[in-house]
């Protein structure tokens, strides 16, 4: 890595394992969350049982996230879609100042996924035993608006989906993280 050139730092592991935390981490950086770009309800396609299937990386717009980071280490502005996860709609969008340390940092459970794979610099996978993100997600969900039963009920979707997708990029990480919990900030 050159020392002034932009890094595109990305971090994925499964749901509650800790990523978006280890992304705050990174003081000065522009930290952008994949969860921004799920596609609108009206944009996907229900599975035969009627049920949506956001733990498919299809469900999420990874070329705009990649465009957007690209503009980001490009030290231009962005401009973020703003999703609300209880209306699986976006509701809006969110100006992202270009950063003057030319970090960015993209985390999300589809952070290793093409297009993104190909614009990191760094890829951090966070490894987090699977009952440690269950409770971080039920803590998550609930604040969230979600019952606990319904959350309860979903997290055997996001484990699937977990072990079909996420897991099995695992080896494109030039770091892997335990999921311990970390102390400290990265200064950028």
């Amino acid at each position: 890595m050159k020392k002034n050139s932009p890094q595109i730092i990305a971090i994925c592991g499964g749901s509650g394992s800790g990523k978006s935390t280890l992304a705050q981490k990174f003081v000065g950086a522009a930290v952008i969350a994949t969860d921004s770009f799920y596609k609108d309800l009206t944009e996907l396609t229900p599975r035969p049982d009627g049920i949506y299937d956001f733990d498919h990386p299809s469900s999420v717009d990874l070329d705009s996230c990649a465009e957007t980071c690209l503009r980001l280490a490009a030290n231009d502005d962005a401009v973020i879609p703003v999703y609300d996860m209880r209306t699986c709609s976006r509701i809006g969008e969110q100006l992202v100042p270009a950063p003057k340390s030319k970090i960015i940092v993209v985390e999300g459970i589809f952070a290793f996924h093409a297009p993104l794979h190909d614009i990191a610099t760094l890829r951090i996978f966070i490894d987090t035993p699977v009952d440690q993100r269950m409770a971080r997600r039920l803590r998550r969900d609930v604040e969230r608006g979600r019952s606990t039963l319904d959350t309860i009920r979903h997290s055997l979707q996001v484990e699937e989906a977990y072990t079909r997708y996420i897991e099995p990029m695992r080896h494109l990480a030039d770091l892997i993280l335990m999921g311990e919990e970390m102390r400290g900030s990265f200064v950028s």
